[in-house]
């Protein structure tokens, strides 16, 4: 026989092994949500008066969070992997047919709109700031979003102490594909047919701090349901984070409402270091108000960008329209702004057309134009613009959120779907908080597929010696020190 092809003479498979145990990694979110009081707190929420559950609802709750965390996509898949007696004890797994009535349970504790109710986004928030206070324990501070190669900071508040970084909440909408039998499954704008939920996240850490469910129909330009989920999310900002927040939204966010809602809670130009600092950094529409004062700028009105490295570009340049727009004459787009905040800015980028890009009507045939609009006053507009542009990663967040069960929304009904999005949240931000509190090295910025693989689908040998249950992962299976290690620092937290 050909040596390559050996390895299959005298193998079996067949179902047995009793002893072992697969994904034993899941342990680490499971461990984390017990540790930081998301598994009571949640008990807490569902409890209702004279009803005592056969499976508690907190248990069961963060144990489908990490089946999605873990790879699942469905609830008969949370049911198979919670199953595992060995992991989860004779009481923590969940039937399909339970985790159903979960849902209904779960849905009930949301808001109309979708978004959690006043007890459980109190509870969340709690949660929230006990998982940042032990990201601040381990590192010192919390991490900084980086802007053209340097930390987004602020001076710090004593001489000789840390920078403080400006805490980032980004957000977005994405499209999930769905069957028309589905409640609220609508067409959408691309052509397909399902839902358009809105979402916000804190960049700093990468947690989902508020997500919204809406039909596929839903406007990607309606201010509603953005200042709807804009004031949950930072609702879930701990109260010590509060004072320097920057929102960045992309262009749906050029409204009125919003621009002026967050121009309300900038209270830092009346009252200094005793207000609370809110910038945004907003995608401005370049229509034909902004194309107009485009028009009458001069080459040497626009100066070189920068890349997200801090190294000029010389294919993109920037200009600032703020005075164009405001105070020139009305025909070129003057005096059209005196409606909106005095200290907003609008910032025009352009870049070269590319060979075979084909100008539409209307359209400049050798540039493309973008623009943005912020009330920051201070620092450059190359360095504006590369702030500005270096938020939009934040579609890998919306790509983990699908990943972690939102792609596959599980029910017909409209309320058990919402649900199933806020837990698909909690499972993005269960890895999230892992990475920060537990993991080192590449492991503590990997993605999904590489936390899956590496940490949460880790076999282990089960066994019970002297009132200890261990869990023991091949030595050969190169991460075994890095689940041994997470697990052992989240061991030490003390219990919530």
């Amino acid at each position: 026989m050909d040596p390559a092809l050996a390895w299959s003479q005298g193998l079996k498979v067949e179902a047995g092994g009793a002893g072992t145990v697969a994904h034993a990694g899941i342990v680490l979110p499971r461990l984390l949500g017990d540790r930081i009081g998301l598994t009571t707190g949640l008990s807490s929420v569902l409890a209702r008066a004279g009803f005592i559950p056969g499976r508690d609802r907190g248990r069961a709750l963060v144990d489908a969070a990490c089946a999605l965390a873990a790879g699942a996509t469905c609830l008969s898949d949370i049911e198979a992997m919670t199953a595992q007696a060995e992991i989860f004890g004779p009481h923590g797994g969940a039937s399909d047919s339970t985790l159903l009535r979960i849902l209904n349970e779960f849905a009930d504790r949301l808001n109309g709109d979708g978004l959690p109710g006043r007890r459980l986004a109190k509870m969340m928030a709690a949660v929230r700031a006990r998982a940042w206070a032990e990201i601040v324990a381990r590192h010192g501070q919390l991490p900084a979003v980086k802007v053209a190669g340097a930390d987004l900071t602020r001076p710090p508040l004593v001489a000789g102490g840390p920078a403080r970084p400006v805490l980032v909440v980004r957000m977005d909408a994405t499209l999930i594909e769905a069957d028309s039998s589905k409640e609220g499954a609508k067409g959408h704008w691309k052509g397909g047919f399902g839902f358009h939920p809105l979402g916000a996240w804190c960049t700093n850490v990468g947690d989902n701090l508020a997500v919204m469910l809406r039909p596929g129909n839903a406007g990607s330009f309606t201010a509603s349901d953005h200042l709807l989920v804009l004031a949950a999310a930072l609702e879930q900002v701990p109260a010590a984070w509060r004072a320097d927040v920057l929102v960045t939204i992309d262009g749906a966010g050029a409204s009125h409402e919003i621009i002026d809602y967050l121009t309300a809670l900038n209270t830092a130009p009346a009252h200094g270091r005793r207000g609370r600092r809110v910038e945004y950094s907003i995608g401005w529409p370049v229509d034909e108000r902004t194309l107009t004062a485009i028009g009458e700028l001069h080459d040497r009105d626009w100066s070189e960008a920068i890349g997200a490295d801090g190294k000029a570009d010389p294919q993109a340049q920037v200009v600032d329209l703020t005075g164009i727009l405001r105070h020139g004459p009305e025909e070129l787009g003057g005096d059209r702004m005196d409606s909106w905040p005095a200290d907003q800015r609008v910032i025009a980028r352009r870049v070269p057309r590319a060979a075979g890009d084909q100008a539409k009507l209307g359209e400049d045939p050798n540039w493309r134009y973008g623009a943005f609009t912020t009330n920051t006053a201070t620092g450059q507009i190359q360095w504006l613009d590369a702030r500005h542009r270096t938020q939009a990663h934040v579609e890998d967040k919306m790509k983990e959120i699908k990943t972690c069960g939102a792609e596959n929304l599980p029910s017909k009904d409209w309320d058990r779907n919402s649900a199933w999005l806020q837990i698909a949240a909690l499972a993005t931000s269960l890895n999230a908080w892992l990475r920060h509190i537990s993991l080192d090295g590449d492991l503590a910025k990997a993605e999904p597929k590489a936390l899956r693989y590496r940490l949460f689908g880790a076999p282990a040998r089960h066994g019970v010696h002297a009132r200890t249950t261990t869990l023991k992962i091949p030595p050969r299976w190169a991460w075994a020190d890095d689940v041994v290690n997470a697990f052992t620092r989240l061991q030490a937290l003390h219990p919530a």
